[in-house]
């Protein structure tokens, strides 16, 4: 292996039986055998294989979940890895923190790997956090003394000084995802793997993350981020993987891939609003929307320089103690945010003791939009600042071109998309 390589995957490949994705004991595999020409579990896989591609089927009852995937991550590179719900991501980072092994191929990891999969990776709920830091350590390799010279930035980091000696089953999942990425980003790690947990803290906490994952690929250490959070990744990683199926669809700067990313997911006719990708607690969660025009007639885009509605659908799933505020980002195709529109700017909150099902009208007066196609992220949160819903790109807006300033001259939409009324004296 190159020694400027961090990482490097040759003819890597995963497969699964269908039912027993996560299911490891062997007992399970004992049974999976054992049963596996009878009746129930033929139902099992009769059941199962609509929800796979027919190219990542192996026969009847397999599947690829990884196929042949082939690359090589340098030293000291921040890469991010982006990719539906099922395309393979926590499989290849299963593998690459050596959790599982691969089917066929094989992949070498230059160094020492500390990865963060989900909240409270190789924590024990009983003991404390004080002793959870020495277990992790211990895990990736330190000794003890090594451990203790960073015990104090660890919690520091996490902010849980107060409770460093209460069992990690009293911790909120903020406070279990801070100390697990602390002790994961501060214990010397050759590789640093993130998958999709830093949505758990807050804004701050996630800045102070992103910010450490810099001063690690600073030091000539590799990164590897996860992420739905598409902004997060491009302001974070210089390349990245795209992920599909099971294959690598493609790899190149972050901007390019996040924008095919988009245009697949898009263009896919499985992707709605319900399997978007989305945080928060989920209490509350959109659902739909409809374009009206001026004549409150439904519509599929709206028009520049014309007033438009917007009429966004929401479902409160369980209880809401806090009246709730709604915030819209818009943003070009390529990312640019044009603008931030928020009900506490005027305001404006949701009731808590709204109905199950609510709608919010977004009035526009004047679309000041130039013609093109613009995406609209969702916020959703309460009156303590905790993320309820929080859905990238949920849906797009088609502004279609007028005479907006009357004139019959209108600069194209890549110079100005934003169009203001406006004269000269």
């Amino acid at each position: 292996m190159d020694s400027s390589l961090a990482i490097e995957a040759k003819n890597l490949s995963k497969k699964y039986r269908l039912g027993t994705i996560g299911m490891s004991s062997l007992r399970d595999d004992l049974s999976r055998w054992w049963n596996r020409n009878n009746k129930e579990a033929s139902d099992v896989k009769k059941g199962s294989a609509h929800s796979h591609s027919d190219c990542r089927m192996i026969n009847n009852s397999e599947f690829w979940a990884l196929h042949d995937l082939n690359f090589s991550i340098n030293k000291g590179e921040v890469v991010g890895l982006v990719g539906a719900n099922g395309s393979g991501k926590s499989t290849l980072l299963k593998i690459l923190s050596r959790i599982t092994e691969p089917s066929k191929g094989q992949v070498k990891v230059r160094g020492k790997v500390a990865s963060l999969l989900e909240v409270g990776t190789g924590f024990h709920p009983e003991l404390t956090g004080r002793e959870n830091i020495y277990i992790n350590g211990a895990i990736l390799g330190m000794t003890r003394r090594e451990v203790s010279t960073k015990f104090d930035e660890i919690v520091d980091f996490a902010g849980v000084s107060d409770f460093i000696d209460t069992p990690i089953k009293r911790y909120s999942s903020g406070m279990t995802v801070r100390l697990g990425f602390a002790v994961a980003a501060h214990l010397d790690p050759d590789i640093l793997i993130v998958d999709e947990v830093l949505a758990v803290g807050d804004l701050r906490f996630q800045n102070r993350c992103i910010q450490q994952m810099r001063n690690i690929a600073h030091s000539g250490k590799t990164v590897l981020f996860v992420s739905h959070q598409m902004q997060t990744v491009e302001s974070l990683c210089e390349s990245t993987f795209l992920l599909g199926e099971g294959k690598i669809i493609d790899f190149g700067k972050t901007n390019k891939i996040i924008s095919k990313y988009r245009e697949l997911a898009r263009s896919s006719n499985t992707v709605s609003l319900e399997n978007l990708p989305r945080e928060g607690s989920g209490r509350c969660k959109f659902i739909g929307f409809e374009i009206q025009d001026e004549r409150n007639q439904t519509t599929n885009s709206v028009i520049s320089g014309k007033k438009s509605i917007i009429k966004l659908t929401f479902q409160r799933c369980q209880r809401q103690k806090q009246p709730m505020s709604l915030s819209l980002g818009i943003s070009t195709d390529n990312q640019v945010r044009l603008a931030h529109l928020c009900m506490k700017t005027f305001g404006l909150t949701i009731p808590s003791e709204e109905s199950d099902l609510f709608h919010i009208i977004l009035n526009l007066e004047k679309v000041e939009l130039n013609e093109g196609k613009y995406l609209v992220t969702i916020f959703l949160d309460d009156e303590s600042g905790e993320i309820i819903d929080w859905v990238t790109d949920a849906f797009e807006i088609n502004v279609v071109q007028s005479d907006f300033y009357e004139t019959g001259l209108l600069p194209s939409s890549d110079k100005s998309p934003i169009l203001m009324k406006h004269s000269f004296n």
